[in-house]
């Protein structure tokens, strides 16, 4: 590690490029990964910075401090660009409480509380009750059940307030069991719902490698979070399409922790988190949410689980959870029921959920409107004449 720290080994190169996984399209010829996502980016600075301080390199020690400087403060100057990921947020914590376990400097053990404080808070919104919810960054389409994804893994560690121990902790996780690091008690509560609800955030996500020199700083992607008293329901403006969700909730079920319900376009359920053909906009308030596909002929998909009971008045299809009932009304689409093929081409991943398609009727516009009704906002279903009746 003396060696490998005594010049700032990312300036320093081997003869020819090598693959670190058989699957990378980047080929680095440096010393360290070269590579720049959120979490590949950390892991080296965090882990050369820890080598040379060990070593006393103090010159790549320094490099290495304002590095990591600049990346926690642009967490929250601007947020991160793989954000709110099922998938590498669980990375990204892993590597920040190595650092503050570790690191000798104080003012660089802090950096790491702050980073760290900063990665709970934002997992918080997202954590409930053993399962993460609303839109979200390099989405995989593995997380959508309870203990599914590597984020809730490491935030339920700290979290818990799920009815299901976790079935398959992650390895990972041996770095979070030997930490002194703990989430301040008010994300705590956070990630446990402890606040008055009903209540909605609107919130800006920003480009993914914002931190690079003169890179575009504007926020990509505008969320509406809306927080009921049994179901949060998170969605983009532009819906979804390449590595990001675009429209999820999570509805409380007392045995599971929580149920899904995801909608997308396109045509494959295994990719129903981030499947688009593109078109999509949804606008969304509180509880009632629109959206929109200017292609005629969309195919839609929608995720749900087994338990849940369908029931269609007046045109209106009601997807009846636990507590919360769903109330969508099509715009211009054909809704063709549950898709047997599908539900089973998901099946080892989400054995208690199944997929209902729909398709456009061929006019201008398709989509649908869609609300969400609980207990606490409605009182019952059938309390509402408006939009069911016998």
């Amino acid at each position: 590690m003396g060696i490998l720290t005594e010049k700032d080994p990312l300036t320093r190169t081997f003869l020819k490029p090598r693959k670190f996984w058989e699957q990378s399209t980047d080929n680095c010829d440096t010393w360290v990964d070269c590579r720049n996502t959120d979490n590949l980016r950390a892991m080296r600075e965090v882990a050369v910075y820890l080598f040379a301080e060990e070593t006393g390199n103090e010159e790549t020690r320094k490099i290495y401090k304002e590095r990591i400087r600049r990346n926690v403060r642009t967490l929250y100057q601007i947020g991160q660009g793989e954000w709110d990921s099922e998938n590498y947020l669980g990375h990204a914590v892993t590597t920040y409480v190595n650092l503050y376990d570790f690191a000798q400097d104080q003012e660089v053990k802090s950096l790491a509380k702050s980073a760290l404080d900063w990665f709970f808070t934002s997992g918080a919104l997202k954590y409930w009750r053993g399962g993460f919810g609303g839109p979200s960054k390099r989405d995989y389409s593995q997380g959508n059940c309870v203990w599914c994804s590597l984020a809730t893994h490491e935030l339920g560690l700290y979290f818990g307030d799920s009815p299901l121990a976790d079935p398959q902790p992650d390895s990972d996780e041996v770095h979070l069991f030997t930490s002194s690091y703990r989430p301040p008690v008010a994300v705590m509560a956070l990630a446990r719902k402890q606040f008055k609800k009903p209540v909605e955030l609107l919130n800006s996500k920003p480009t993914y490698e914002n931190w690079k020199p003169g890179g575009d700083n504007a926020p990509q992607f505008h969320e509406t979070l809306y927080f009921g008293n049994s179901f949060q329901l998170g969605t983009l403006a532009q819906g979804s399409g390449g590595d990001w969700n675009g429209f999820k909730l999570m509805a409380y079920n007392q045995k599971r922790g929580v149920d899904y319900f995801i909608g997308s376009t396109g045509t494959d359920p295994t990719k129903i988190s981030t499947s688009s053909i593109g078109g999509d906009n949804i606008a969304q308030y509180r509880n009632l949410v629109i959206w929109l596909n200017d292609k005629p002929k969309t195919p839609f998909q929608f995720f749900l689980p087994k338990s849940a009971k369908l029931e269609t008045h007046n045109g209106v299809t009601f997807f009846l959870y636990e507590k919360a009932w769903l109330a969508l009304t099509p715009i211009n689409l054909l809704l063709e029921g549950i898709n047997a093929t599908a539900t089973q081409k998901i099946h080892s991943r989400y054995p208690d959920d199944q997929i209902l398609t729909a398709v456009g009727t061929g006019k201008t516009v398709t989509g649908f409107a869609l609300e969400v009704g609980e207990q606490e906002t409605y009182g019952s279903l059938r309390q509402v004449p408006a939009v069911y009746s016998e």
